[in-house]
């Protein structure tokens, strides 16, 4: 009996371990109804048609004012409709509460392979105003006061059907 139980015991301890160890590599967490697969630096974002995907860090920030962000990541397969981009959470009036957020994705940042804050032709668009920008560096001219308010999560999303892979995100 037991020598029948040993082989099976060790196939499930293999599993787990081979679980844990795949977990334990990334260090973000997933949301949406789409199929997220973890990497070290990335994700795989897959969706159908009405699903969303996306990616964050698992340790909330401190606040940060918008002269002091530097975000990018690289992607690769699909692009669509403001998909994949960054949604960065912004506090306006210095409350230490999200009041919208800034946008930048991968066509407004010309379809090259990066989406960056410090990207010169990457334009930023607010979700609560009228108001777009140039490039990152546009909008810290034009609000320098504004910043990330303390224990918001800036994130990576893809709203549109398709497959984005995203790696090298960089969210400091």
């Amino acid at each position: 009996m037991m020598r029948r139980l040993f082989p099976a015991l060790a196939v499930v301890m293999v599993l787990v371990f081979a679980g844990t160890t795949t977990a334990a590599v990334s260090k973000f967490r997933t949301f949406g109804t789409g199929d997220v697969t973890l990497a070290r630096t990335g994700a795989v974002l897959e969706n159908g048609a009405g699903e969303y995907s996306g990616i964050y860090l698992r340790a909330r920030g401190s606040a940060k004012w918008v002269k002091s962000v530097h975000m990018s990541f690289r992607y690769s397969g699909s692009v669509a409709g403001g998909a994949p981009r960054f949604s960065i959470p912004l506090d306006t009036n210095r409350d230490n509460r999200v009041d919208g957020y800034a946008f930048l994705d991968a066509l407004n940042c010309g379809d090259t392979g990066l989406v960056s804050t410090d990207d010169a032709d990457c334009k930023v668009f607010l979700n609560f105003s009228s108001e777009s920008f140039a490039n990152w560096d546009a909008l810290v001219a034009e609000h320098p006061r504004w910043r990330i308010p303390r224990r918001s999560i800036p994130f990576v999303i893809a709203d549109q059907p398709g497959t984005y892979r995203v790696s090298s995100v960089d969210l400091r």
